[in-house]
């Protein structure tokens, strides 16, 4: 790691690891609207997450980090750009506690790939982080690459 500046190292990534997402009652992924952070334990706790929509066009709706999943998900439930989604499918949202030191690469990297649909400003651009790459909730590592263009336009990434 560089002391200044951009990082150095560079490479191409690992294989995608699962972070073994939180699922709700029945292995289904909890509704966002209807989850009660508090009652699910989810006060002070840590962890990388993420909010999509299902319905005739599934969408990736908003990728984060948090230190308090439960403040952060009552934040994000009163916010109108992930409100507007609700109506396009069910909302539902997934959390793994993944370490605090690789936030940033693995929310840079689930945003590079998934691209949500809200924007989260406090992703740093991927030239600045270390990449980790995990699969998306509910996603094999199959249906992960079929996201990425096709092998002839596809470069080395490089983890600036």
């Amino acid at each position: 790691m560089a002391l200044f500046g951009k990082k150095k190292n560079k490479g191409l990534l690992p294989e995608p690891i699962d972070p073994r997402w939180v699922h709700g009652e029945g292995g289904r992924f909890p509704r966002f609207l209807g989850l009660d952070p508090e009652a699910a334990g989810l006060k002070n706790s840590q962890g990388v997450f993420a909010i999509w929509h299902t319905g005739l066009r599934p969408a990736w709706v908003y990728i984060g980090w948090s230190t308090d999943l439960a403040a952060d998900f009552f934040r994000l439930g009163d916010d109108p750009r992930i409100l507007e989604h609700r109506n396009k499918g069910n909302l539902y949202c997934s959390w793994s506690p993944i370490r605090k030191e690789l936030h940033k690469g693995v929310v840079t990297y689930l945003t590079t790939v998934l691209r949500p649909i809200v924007e989260n400003p406090e992703v740093p651009d991927a030239k600045y982080v270390d990449l980790v790459p995990v699969l998306p909730p509910g996603m094999t590592k199959e249906q992960l690459e079929a996201l990425a263009p096709p092998e002839s336009e596809r470069k080395p990434v490089s983890i600036i």
